[in-house]
């Protein structure tokens, strides 16, 4: 073991800014927790906690609109005039920006502007989760589709100036930078969260750099031309994750479910039917001890009572 002058690691060897003796050279010498936490780790509950939470440094919303035709062929198994369809609910799990494509997506360093980047938004591919409602509030249908919006091409379809233009372009403060994809060149990216479970293709994790959300509505459904016009709002963020201190109010102790029929008493059962099992080592800030720990240390009032527990059933 590394100690003292008896250094038997190679290179340099830092520690932690704490006072206090070697333990392992003075083993005589009270361990103070507070002095070295690698030897004893310091019991109770600290009065500030150390968390890492993801900070929105700019945001900003744009509105886009397009006709979507051919509802039939988007829901196949539902009849609009003989159901009584009043509406669809979207919701938006997916979108495609196609960066790297030719008119697609990209984002872009700002000359003179360093703490800035420019997103562009273009020829994105947006994926809806679709529930087709009857008069009733009933569900008929679920269906999930794709359809773009921005579609770089002012001689496409369903461009238009005003609703659904070629491209949209954003400044946002992003002084932390942006992600990237590592390939041969490092092309920065943007973040969907959404709802989407595909391991690494997923995209229902938060990320560093600029993400963006949307949600989608039905803004006119005629169900006699078969066709729905779909409003899209983007939200574009910047989004770090920073260290802050909270104040500590007590660690959260999840309640326990109680059996309901009655079961002969053991020692296992007791175990099932008593309190659950608390995490007892802190952060490095000395406080009082969790009501848990008693055997060799001596009481101290909880500064953070808890709720009586519930017991089992008589």
């Amino acid at each position: 073991m590394a100690c003292c002058g008896n250094n038997q690691v190679r290179g340099r060897v830092f520690q932690r800014p704490i006072t206090g003796e070697c333990p392992v050279c003075k083993p005589e010498e009270a361990i103070n927790p507070a002095e070295d936490a690698c030897v004893c780790p310091p019991l109770g509950e600290p009065k500030l906690l150390t968390i890492v939470a993801p900070v929105v440094f700019d945001e900003c919303g744009i509105n886009l609109c397009r006709v979507v035709d051919n509802l039939d062929k988007i829901f196949d198994d539902v009849d609009f005039e003989r159901d009584n369809v009043a509406g669809i609910e979207l919701r938006v799990i997916d979108i495609d920006f196609n960066f790297g494509k030719e008119n697609g997506s990209k984002v872009e360093t700002l000359v003179r502007r360093p703490n800035c980047v420019r997103v562009t938004l273009s020829q994105i591919d947006v994926t809806f989760a679709a529930k087709v409602i009857d008069q009733n509030c009933r569900v008929i249908a679920e269906e999930c589709f794709t359809i773009q919006y921005l579609p770089g091409d002012e001689e496409d379809p369903y461009f238009d100036n005003d609703t659904n233009p070629v491209s949209i372009a954003i400044d946002v403060y992003a002084p932390y930078g942006v992600s990237y994809k590592l390939d041969c060149e490092c092309e920065p990216v943007i973040s969907f969260l959404g709802f989407v479970e595909d391991g690494d293709h997923g995209n229902n994790a938060l990320r560093q750099g600029i993400i963006t959300q949307a949600l989608a509505k039905v803004v006119n459904l005629d169900v006699d031309s078969l066709s729905a016009a779909i409003g899209l709002t983007i939200y574009i963020k910047s989004v770090y994750f920073v260290q802050y201190k909270i104040p500590h109010k007590g660690l959260c102790v999840p309640p326990k479910c109680i059996p309901v029929d009655i079961e002969p008493e053991n020692a296992c059962l007791d175990f099932v039917e008593g309190d659950l099992l608390e995490q007892s080592i802190q952060p490095l800030e000395l406080c009082c001890k969790p009501k848990t720990i008693k055997h060799g240390f001596c009481e101290v009032e909880d500064p953070t009572p808890a709720e009586e527990c519930p017991k089992k059933r008589s």
